[in-house]
């Protein structure tokens, strides 16, 4: 294609978006709207997950060690823990250091205080942090743990791990059940305005062709203004909600109350994802634009 036809085509494309402004500009509205609440799933989503991690790593899987080991033989099964992987951090516990925590948490009433190093009854441990604590990764790890030698048993945070697991499947599944429902309506949305357009200049196009247009250079124009459509949603979606995100972070941060200011550093700062957002958006909006205008035009190709 010569750079003068598509300069014509292009200046088509801004024409009929003009034209069409008052359409253009409800359909524009609608999808800024729908891509605010696809990036707000998405947003949710992310920080949901980074909360969960957060929390995650607050469980640990507590090993306790056969009596009579050697300190060669501790040392051999933290190794061997150390290789199963998802580990993310093992910290070995002394019959001495435990019985000290022990006493100091004082939840025994007293029972072991006063007690020998011979009379501690307390097995040494290794306590260990998980990369990835949700069910299934939990279950494999601890049948991993049961197998090497010098592990009498342990205590894995196992009702937790279900509830984790849980809350990711459910934003998971609820947030992809909401993207796949606004991309549905914006596709339509958009195609309501092609539709319009095409209605509008149903004669021109018949005219062109029997003239001997091809269907590309007829269907560039609608194109062009169903991209540009999508695009300028794009871009004022991204710009509303790092500005409402951006305020909501700082509406939060100022009430610093409950969970929420515990929560508040495992929050993701939009700057994080500003630009794999934006990516989105501009790849969600032109592309909607492009199939969007494509629906109605094929039907009027028909000559």
């Amino acid at each position: 294609m010569r750079g003068s036809s598509f300069g014509y085509l292009l200046k088509s494309g801004f024409k009929n978006l003009w034209h069409n402004r008052l359409m253009s500009a409800a359909s524009i509205g609608v999808l800024v709207a729908c891509m605010m609440l696809i990036g707000g799933a998405v947003l949710l989503g992310l920080n949901v997950r980074s909360i969960v991690g957060v929390a995650g790593e607050e469980n640990e899987v507590v090993v306790f060690l056969e009596e009579g080991l050697t300190q060669d033989e501790i040392d051999e099964v933290g190794i061997q823990i150390q290789k199963l992987g998802n580990i993310k951090e093992v910290d070995y516990v002394s019959k001495e250091e435990a019985l000290k925590t022990e006493q100091e948490k004082d939840k025994w009433g007293g029972l072991l205080d006063g007690l020998s190093e011979e009379d501690n009854p307390l097995p040494a441990s290794y306590r260990i942090h998980l990369v990835d604590i949700t069910e299934n990764k939990l279950i494999r790890t601890c049948e991993k743990l049961a197998q090497i030698d010098g592990i009498e048993e342990y205590n894995a945070p196992y009702q937790e791990a279900t509830i984790l697991t849980d809350i990711q499947n459910a934003v998971t599944f609820v947030g992809a059940i909401v993207v796949v429902i606004l991309v549905v309506v914006s596709v339509m949305i958009i195609s309501n305005t092609i539709k319009i357009t095409v209605f509008s200049r149903s004669k021109e196009i018949y005219i062109m062709k029997l003239v001997g247009a091809t269907d590309t250079f007829i269907r560039m124009p609608f194109m062009i203004e169903g991209i540009l459509i999508g695009l300028i949603a794009a871009l004022l979606a991204f710009g509303i909600l790092w500005g409402g995100y951006s305020y909501g972070m700082s509406a939060l941060d100022l009430s610093g109350t409950g969970w929420l200011s515990i929560s508040m550093d495992s929050l993701v700062a939009f700057e994080d994802v500003a630009a794999f957002l934006f990516g989105v958006f501009a790849a969600l909006g032109a592309g909607l634009g492009w199939i969007g205008s494509i629906v109605f035009v094929r039907k009027h190709l028909r000559v």
